[in-house]
């Protein structure tokens, strides 16, 4: 049972309208009051909230919900970073209790993204293995960021199949972690077209010029859509190559390109090569 003074100040945020949502009668002020109130409970209160946290679209489930966000958002306008670091690691703690339903599960790795920095990742790089909670765990390491949460997705990324896969390779991208190289290269190899299309944006955007002639082969082998975006992730790696000063190992991947996009359909490939190459004469 929740803590009667939480369940009091809970009970005190405004009801949601029809649809669940609330888009009136918010008061700005009382808003605030309550969030200081909330974060008075400390970790106990973080706790509670999430046990008070019921089923996806319920009335019982959007007071709480509120509640949990606006205790976590305070110590960020607060930049009480103690107490931010106390809640993140109460809420992560939760990520994996599977008594919540998985909607609050991935609610949870939501918050965690929005707060969130070191202590939130090995939770949330042990949600990425899961269907249901993958899509906010990757989301949220990609949004902290660094060495901590590029290591949790290049860990899972061995064991991860399909849907799971597919948006490790995204945050890995979206990290320019050049430390994930060869995690991103394997992902060449996949069976996944997504998982394929996402590993080549990572490559081209760490500036992988190690990979370079194994992307340069996969895009060429490629057909139809995945023909498009992996001759565009090409293309970013010889710009960012060139940018780098490595203009020789960038002119390597154009002239390449130039060989083997001929077609009237990839026209545009042949003008970008053609730009490319004089930049870098």
């Amino acid at each position: 049972m929740p803590n009667a003074e939480l369940q009091r100040i809970v009970d005190q945020l405004p009801d949601p309208d029809n649809r669940q949502m609330l888009t009136t009668n918010i008061d700005k002020e009382r808003m605030e009051k309550t969030a200081a109130a909330l974060a008075g409970g400390g970790k106990a209160y973080v706790l509670g909230l999430i046990e008070m946290l019921g089923e996806p679209g319920t009335v019982e489930d959007s007071k709480p919900h509120l509640a949990l966000h606006l205790v976590t958002n305070r110590p960020l306008v607060a930049k009480n970073e103690r107490q931010r670091k106390e809640f993140c690691e109460a809420i992560a703690s939760q990520v994996s209790n599977d008594m919540l339903s998985n909607y609050n599960r991935a609610y949870l790795c939501q918050e965690l993204q929005w707060a969130g920095r070191d202590e939130a990742c090995p939770a949330l790089g042990a949600a990425l293995l899961n269907e249901d909670l993958t899509d906010a765990a990757a989301t949220a390491l990609a949004a902290i960021g660094g060495e901590r949460a590029a290591s949790q997705l290049r860990a899972a990324a061995g064991e991860a199949q399909g849907k799971c896969r597919a948006n490790i390779m995204d945050a890995l991208a979206a990290l320019d972690d050049p430390n994930s190289t060869e995690t991103l290269r394997q992902g060449l190899e996949d069976k996944d077209r997504e998982v394929r299309i996402a590993a080549a944006i990572g490559l081209a955007n760490v500036g992988a010029v190690d990979a370079a002639n194994t992307l340069l082969a996969t895009a060429d082998a490629a057909k139809g859509w995945e023909r498009t975006q992996l001759t565009k992730s090409c293309l970013v790696l010889a710009e960012n190559l060139a940018a780098a000063g490595k203009k020789q190992e960038a002119r390597r991947i154009y002239e390449s390109l130039k060989k083997s996009r001929s077609e009237n359909s990839e026209a545009h490939v042949e003008h970008a090569v053609e730009l490319g190459l004089a930049a870098t004469a």
